[in-house]
């Protein structure tokens, strides 16, 4: 049987604009446009007490951050001011002040960080500036040899070398973050998203 070459060439044609089509429409869909991306001004990082502005430079500096930046330590409206560290293992103090809260109707723990964050064998637990001043939540954590301590906040600004507000990709931020979480000294990292409207 004989095929025409006509036939032939529209063959050869249409298997190009399907192999045309599948090559080029994923990629199409996989970058999504600039104006659609989320970008990030910056980062809240939050330290345990006593961390220096230089060592949160060194942090930043083993990180290698590509991106030149500012610090600014504790300005602003910074989150949750005061902590206690809690042996993940002791289960008695975390009961004992439980039933003081109820007991004294107070409020000692915010409630988003009630279960605590996680840092090698202990819980880093947000107590309220309440709890931070109140004689019965003090007289517990001697009781347990614990001490309430301030969280040292310092807000990362991604700029441009002339000091102008930059961002960096949510993507790349993410990334960031999720690193900068692994190191010791760091409890928590919030992203800090540019809104463009």
């Amino acid at each position: 049987m004989k095929i025409s070459k006509e036939i032939t060439i529209f063959i050869v044609f249409l298997t190009l604009v399907v192999l045309l089509g599948l090559f080029t429409n994923p990629l199409s869909d996989i970058r999504t446009p600039a104006n659609n991306e989320l970008k990030v001004g910056g980062m809240n990082i939050r330290f345990e007490d006593g961390a220096s502005e230089s060592e949160v430079k060194a942090v930043l500096e083993n990180y290698n951050m590509t991106t030149n930046y500012s610090i600014d330590c504790n300005t602003g409206s910074v989150g949750n001011k005061y902590y206690i560290m809690v042996d993940k293992d002791n289960r008695d103090i975390r009961h004992e002040l439980r039933k003081g809260m109820e007991e004294e109707n107070k409020d000692w723990i915010i409630s988003s960080s009630a279960t605590g964050i996680r840092k090698g064998d202990s819980y880093v637990i947000a107590v309220s500036e309440q709890a931070a001043n109140d004689e019965k939540f003090l007289s517990i954590l001697n009781k347990y040899d614990t001490q309430v301590k301030k969280f040292v906040w310092y807000y990362i600004r991604f700029e441009k070398p002339d000091g102008s507000r930059y961002w960096i990709p949510e993507e790349d931020a993410v990334k960031m973050k999720n690193e900068l979480e692994n190191n010791e000294s760091i409890f928590t990292v919030s992203i800090d998203y540019i809104n463009d409207q």
